[in-house]
């Protein structure tokens, strides 16, 4: 059990941010663009702040400490099927490609794309019915974590442990919408950092390198992957080869396609402007570094303190309840309740978006005035929250609610998001068709094959899913050419959109990109090893293999050199 300085650590700082929620309820009552974009006057490095300090939520950190402790450094690769190159993508051309749409909501965003005749308002529709069903999710992902790890502290069944903590942080997340999201992520990032730190110095100086090689097997720490890994025989990773290739290349088409839903969209198009944008992109992945060390330095105290452990998954709470001292322990479990904060608010936040601007706003009542709409945002995050925390109730671990999230679910939606970005014959039909086939496909995944294998039906799904939009494109009429001419000069997309070219020089014959995408997409190239090399680094070194970390640290080095002259120096020529 806690004691008292520890819980009276915690005290202060929920007592805080729900100060935080109050004091900015007036200005976050302004109106839906307030309430949901801070008026977009949000510095970058603020909203850069906030998006990586939304990353850094409890459950995906205790996931990945699972599977550090499960599959040594290969677990890295695992970390693909989320896209973690995004913040590259994003940096290199994504987020100013989202920053000049200039709408609220991702689910808007369609009418910009495909206009808003019938097959525009249906991909509108059918985009705010999958971030919905996705912020449940993640949602349901939150309660199972916090139930989990608050259970090894409080008097309480897991799912009453949910309940309590999610309904404590969706007390200041209702009243002070997006102003209260950003400002307490930026208190937020700098706790987690902290105590990201405290944990980090712990592991360092407790776990030796020889005590890690007592514990774990030899290859703990290669990266080399095989097609089949022995280590791995009894669990659903035992073909790791093919699970490698199905994570990376769902990775990569994820992050070709931009954000699919949630909070991703939402910071981009509260940047000042697609320069901003750019830079938040960047900042955005270089913070997010200090949870691997943190993640590797909990993954090594236990595999040498808690051999035994049943649970992969109550690995991190209990490493912290047995290793940390009395104080720390309290100031390292704020932290890490501002890591859960950070992601459960912005999810919400975003998902009352969709449900207010999407939903009420478009089909119940179109002249709601801005104070409705501001208590229609409020009962909507209240809705969410209770609703993720009755399916919580219902799950068996993270890494099942995870990957349905992940794989299935992002299986069935994933190619007509990237359709939507690079080919100007996708319509409006097609995308709605397309993705929401993709939605029922995984919900049938869900419900009767449970136990089939990641790389068995993720190809499958993608599949019906991507053959869905395209033929349905090609069967029903093309998006007006004015609205894709339109979408085309100001959004300045890639890929094939030749006849839309054409159109356009011939409107504009001055007309040319503020940067060639070939130029943008060296940067990716560059980035995505920039980034992996980054987080990898300080992971590394709290495990003691210094001749890894030094070999990351130069490669970091290099590409830092490179990128500025590549990238950072071009950021002047990106126009509004």
């Amino acid at each position: 059990m806690l004691r008292w300085v520890d819980v009276a650590i915690i005290v202060l700082y929920i007592a805080g941010m729900m100060a935080i929620g109050v004091a900015v309820r007036r200005r976050a009552a302004r109106g839906i663009d307030s309430y949901f974009l801070g008026e977009r006057q949000m510095p970058w490095w603020m909203l850069a702040m906030s998006g990586s300090s939304s990353y850094w939520d409890i459950t995906g950190t205790m996931w990945i400490v699972s599977l550090l402790c499960l599959m040594g450094m290969k677990a890295m690769w695992h970390q693909w099927i989320w896209g973690f190159p995004l913040p590259v993508f994003f940096a290199a051309y994504m987020g100013k490609w989202i920053n000049r749409s200039k709408v609220i909501t991702a689910a808007e965003w369609m009418r910009t794309r495909f206009g808003d005749g019938e097959g525009g308002e249906a991909a509108r529709l059918a985009y705010a019915i999958l971030a919905i069903v996705t912020v449940s999710g993640f949602l349901a992902y939150a309660a199972v974590g916090m139930g989990k790890f608050g259970e090894q502290y409080l008097p309480w069944p897991r799912s009453v442990c949910a309940a309590v903590i999610l309904a404590c942080t969706g007390a200041y997340i209702i009243t002070g919408g997006f102003h209260s999201v950003i400002l307490t992520e930026f208190v937020q990032t700098i706790i987690m950092s902290l105590g990201a730190l405290i944990i980090c110095g712990i592991g360092f100086s407790q776990v030796s390198l020889a005590d890690l090689r007592a514990s774990v097997p030899p290859d703990f720490f290669s990266l080399q992957v095989h097609w089949r890994e022995p280590g791995l025989r009894e669990t659903e990773f035992f073909l790791f080869g093919a699970l490698t290739l199905a994570w990376v290349m769902k990775g990569l088409l994820l992050c070709l396609g931009g954000p699919e839903q949630l909070y991703d969209f939402q910071r981009f198009l509260s940047a000042k402007n697609p320069r901003d944008a750019c830079k938040l992109g960047a900042l955005w992945g270089a913070l997010h570094t200090l949870r691997w060390p943190m993640a590797m330095a909990i993954a090594g105290l236990a595999l040498v303190g808690f051999k035994g452990v049943t649970d992969p998954e109550a690995v991190l709470p209990l490493v912290i309840r047995e290793f940390l001292p009395v104080g720390v322990r309290g100031l390292v479990l704020a932290a890490l309740l501002a890591a859960f904060m950070s992601t459960f608010n912005s999810t919400v936040n975003a998902g009352a978006s969709y449900l207010v601007r999407d939903i009420y706003q478009k089909y119940f009542n179109p002249q709601a005035s801005p104070r409705q709409l501001v208590y229609a945002g409020y009962i909507s995050s209240t809705a969410l929250i209770l609703l993720g925390i009755l399916i919580g109730a219902t799950a068996k671990s993270i890494h099942q609610v995870f990957m349905w999230i992940m794989a299935a679910l992002g299986a069935g939606v994933l190619l007509p998001n990237f359709l939507r970005w690079y080919w100007w014959r996708l319509n409006g039909w097609g995308f709605t068709v397309g993705v929401l086939t993709g939605i029922g496909c995984s919900l049938v995944q869900a419900v009767f094959f449970g136990q089939t294998p990641l790389y068995i039906y993720f190809p499958v799904i993608a599949v019906i899913g991507l053959v869905a939009a395209v033929v349905t494109s090609y069967l029903t009429e093309p998006t007006d050419e004015e609205v894709l001419v339109n979408f085309y000069l100001s959004v300045q997309p890639a890929g094939l959109w030749g006849p839309i070219v054409e159109k356009a020089k011939a409107q504009r014959p001055e007309f040319a990109k503020d940067v060639p995408f070939w130029q943008d997409f060296v940067n990716v190239i560059l980035g995505v090893p920039w980034l992996w090399c980054l987080w990898m680094l300080p992971m590394y070194w709290v495990a003691h293999r210094v001749g890894e970390a030094w070999l990351c640290a130069g490669v970091v080095a290099l590409l830092t050199v490179v990128l500025y002259f590549t990238w950072y120096r071009n950021l002047g020529a990106v126009r509004e």
